[in-house]
């Protein structure tokens, strides 16, 4: 094939490059965005030592036994045993992001 014959083949495979390239661009843009905010979804914003102060304030007759972290449905939440001075066992859970006592 003769390239003069058709010098407009050039420009179009140019422009399609600069298309593919951008959208290529976006997209990994795109996935990086969405993978930082999984990320700092999951960070946790208090530390297990902040949980178990609050629930100490919270529960002042109580004796912690235990501490654990699980993952829930919204992310990290420390689990902390405690028996009260009735001796009853309470599992009091902390959302690590929000620092809020959940039921």
């Amino acid at each position: 094939m003769n390239r003069r014959a058709f010098p407009h083949s050039r420009r179009i495979h140019i422009r399609i490059m600069q298309r593919v390239l951008l959208l290529v661009v976006i997209f990994v843009v795109s996935v990086n965005l969405l993978a930082d905010d999984d990320a700092s979804a999951q960070q946790p914003t208090i530390s297990l030592d902040v949980a178990v102060n609050k629930v100490r304030g919270q529960y002042a007759d109580g004796k912690i036994v235990k501490t654990d972290e699980e993952e829930s449905g919204s992310g990290k939440v420390y689990v902390i045993k405690m028996i009260t001075a009735d001796n009853r066992v309470l599992h009091i859970r902390v959302n690590a992001q929000s620092g809020e006592i959940v039921d």
